[in-house]
C-alpha cells in the first residue's frame, strides 16, 4: 500500500521486514526489486529478480524489472531480450509493452516505423479489448468557451510539468475551462503551481479507468488531453475509452500512442516529417516546437569558460541511459580530436557507484582517461542549472535527445550540439535548435557533429558572443516565448473543435 501511494521510503522497510521472515518471498522480492531500481541501487535489484525467477521462471514482472535493470545500465539488447520473454509469458502485460516502447526510443537504428509499429501493439494487445463508449453529447457551438481536460501523473517535480505548467499557466480562461486530472499520490510545490493554475482539480490517483472516464464525461469535457505518452503512470486505458469527443497527445513524451482513439498529436515539422506522418496513428497538427518551457529563473550571463581554462568543456547534463554506445564512442572521437578537453555529465543517477563507474569505464574503454571526465550527481534544480556556467558546448545524446535540458542549456547560453536521427525521440533537440535559430549546430551524421564542435572550439570569441545572444534568441523565439507558444497551441483546439463542429 505504501508503494502504491508512492511512499517509497515508508514502503522499503517493510519489504525488508518481510524478507528477513522469509528471504524467498515472491511479492516481497519484486517489490524490493522494483523500489530498488526507481532508486538506481541496480546491483540488489537483479539479485532479487533473479531470485524471482530462480524459483519461479515464468514470473513475466521479474523478467520485466531485470530488463530494466539492464536498461539503466545501457545494455539494451539484453534488456529487450528479457522484455520479450515477459510477453512470451504474457502478451497483454502492459508493463513489458511500455517497456519495450520506452526502449525502443533508446536503441539506435531503430526508426519511426519501429517505433509507431510497437505503439500499435500496444493497441492490438490491450487498447483494442477495451470497450469504447459511445460518442459524447457536446454543444457543438464552434466559439463557445471549451473545457480542456488534462490528464498526467506529472503535476509535481518532474520534468514533464517544466513542460505543460507554462501552457497551463498563460491559458486564456474566458475561452477555455482547465480541468486537471491528477494521476499521481505524489505531491509537492509543483503541484500547488499546477493547481493554481487550474479552473478545476480532480485527484483521480484512485480512480479506476472507468470511474476516470466517467467523471470526464460529468466534467463535460471537449477535448481532453493525454500528457504522458507510454511513460509511467499513464491512463491510456482511459483514452482507448474516449470519454471526450476530442481527443490528443502532448508534450509528456512527445512520440505518438498509436492509439486510434487519440485524434491529434502536437509535434513540428523537424520533430516529426511530411514522409512518416501517414505511419502514426493521429494526425500530426505543428506546434513551433514539440516542447516548451518557462526561462530560466534569476539567470544572470556568464563568461565563457574556455576564455579562462584555455581548453573546451562539454556538458551532458541528461539521464545516463540516454547515453548510447554509438553517441558515447562518438563523444570520445571528439576529445581525442580535442587532447586538452573535459566532459561533464551530470544526471541524479550518478551517485550509484555501480552506474558511475561503469560510464567511466566506459569512456576508459574508448581511450578518454578517468580524470578529464566529471560525473555530478543529485542537485536542486538551482544547483542544477548553475552548473552551465561551467560548459562552453554541450553535447546532445542520441538516439534519444534531451528535452528540457536542450532547453535549459540554450536558455543558460549554452549552445546544443544535435544529430538529427530517425524517430520523434531523436530529432527533438534538432527542432528546438532549429526553432531558435540555431541551425548551424544540428548534424546530420557523425562527421558533421564533430566539425561542429570543433569549428567553435576554435573560435573562441564567436562562442562568447554566441553566449551573451542565445538567451534573448531563445526568449524571441515563438518556441522559446510560452505566451506565443500557448496561444498556437489553443488555436489548435478551436480548430479541433470547428472541424468536430462540423462533422457528421
Amino acid at each position: 500500500l505504501h508503494q502504491q501511494a508512492g511512499r517509497f521510503d515508508k514502503a522499503m522497510p517493510d519489504f525488508e521486514a518481510a524478507l528477513a521472515l522469509d528471504p524467498r518471498l515472491d511479492v516481497a522480492l519484486l517489490g524490493f526489486a522494483q523500489l530498488s531500481a526507481i532508486k538506481d541501487n541496480i546491483a540488489p535489484a537483479m539479485d532479487a529478480c533473479r531470485k524471482v525467477l530462480e524459483q519461479n521462471p515464468q514470473s513475466e514482472v521479474a523478467w520485466t524489472w531485470l530488463g530494466e535493470c539492464f536498461c539503466k545500465q545501457g545494455d539494451l539488447a539484453t534488456a529487450l531480450q528479457h522484455f520479450e520473454r515477459a510477453l512470451e509469458i504474457k502478451p497483454e502485460f502492459g508493463d513489458a509493452i511500455t517497456a519495450k516502447i520506452f526502449l525502443l526510443d533508446f536503441m539506435p537504428d531503430t526508426d519511426f516505423a519501429q517505433h509507431q509499429a510497437v505503439r500499435r501493439e500496444w493497441w492490438t494487445r490491450i487498447g483494442s479489448k477495451i470497450t469504447r463508449r459511445p460518442p459524447p453529447v457536446r454543444d457543438r457551438d464552434p466559439e463557445r468557451r471549451l473545457t480542456i481536460g488534462y490528464v498526467s501523473s506529472d503535476f509535481r517535480n518532474h520534468s514533464a510539468a517544466l513542460v505543460f505548467l507554462p501552457v497551463l499557466r498563460h491559458h486564456d480562461h474566458r475561452a477555455f475551462r482547465v480541468v486537471c486530472y491528477s494521476c499521481s499520490p505524489l505531491q509537492d510545490g509543483m503541484t500547488e503551481r499546477c493547481r493554481s493554475a487550474a479552473d478545476l482539480w480532480v485527484d483521480a490517483w484512485q480512480m479506476s479507468d472507468e470511474e476516470l472516464s466517467d467523471r470526464i464525461e460529468a466534467d463535460q469535457v471537449d477535448i481532453l488531453v493525454d500528457l504522458s505518452g507510454h511513460s509511467a503512470g499513464n491512463r491510456l486505458p482511459v483514452f482507448a475509452r474516449k470519454p471526450a469527443p476530442v481527443q490528443v497527445t502532448a508534450w509528456g513524451s512527445g512520440t505518438g500512442t498509436g492509439l486510434p482513439t487519440i485524434d491529434y498529436f502536437f509535434a513540428d515539422p523537424v520533430t516529426v516529417p511530411e514522409a512518416v506522418r501517414p505511419l502514426f496513428a493521429e494526425q500530426v497538427y505543428d506546434l513551433p516546437a514539440v516542447i516548451t518551457t518557462d526561462p530560466l529563473p534569476g539567470w544572470q550571463p556568464t563568461p565563457l569558460p574556455m576564455l579562462r581554462n584555455g581548453t573546451v568543456t562539454f556538458g551532458v547534463f541528461n539521464r545516463i541511459d540516454k547515453i548510447s554506445e554509438p553517441a558515447l564512442a562518438l563523444w570520445s572521437r571528439l576529445m581525442g580530436a580535442l587532447p586538452g578537453s573535459r566532459i561533464v555529465i551530470k544526471n541524479g543517477a550518478l551517485d550509484a557507484p555501480l552506474l558511475r563507474d561503469g560510464l567511466v569505464a566506459r569512456f576508459v574503454a574508448h581511450g578518454i582517461a578517468q580524470e578529464r571526465i566529471t560525473c555530478l550527481g543529485l542537485s536542486t534544480r538551482d544547483q542544477h542549472i548553475a552548473q552551465f556556467a561551467g560548459i562552453d558546448m554541450s553535447l546532445d545524446p542520441f538516439p534519444q535527445n534531451g528535452g528540457v535540458s536542450t532547453w535549459e542549456s540554450l536558455q543558460a547560453g549554452v549552445p546544443v550540439i544535435a544529430k538529427l536521427g530517425h524517430g520523434a525521440a531523436a530529432r527533438a533537440a534538432a527542432a528546438i535548435n532549429t526553432a531558435v535559430g540555431l541551425d548551424e549546430f544540428v548534424a546530420t551524421d557523425d562527421d558533421g557533429y564533430i566539425a561542429i564542435a570543433l569549428r567553435y572550439a576554435a573560435q573562441p570569441e564567436a562562442l562568447a558572443k554566441l553566449r551573451t545572444e542565445l538567451p534573448a534568441m531563445v526568449a524571441n523565439s515563438a518556441a522559446g516565448n510560452v505566451e506565443t507558444y500557448t496561444r498556437r497551441v489553443e488555436e489548435g483546439y478551436r480548430l479541433f473543435w470547428c472541424r468536430h463542429c462540423a462533422s457528421s
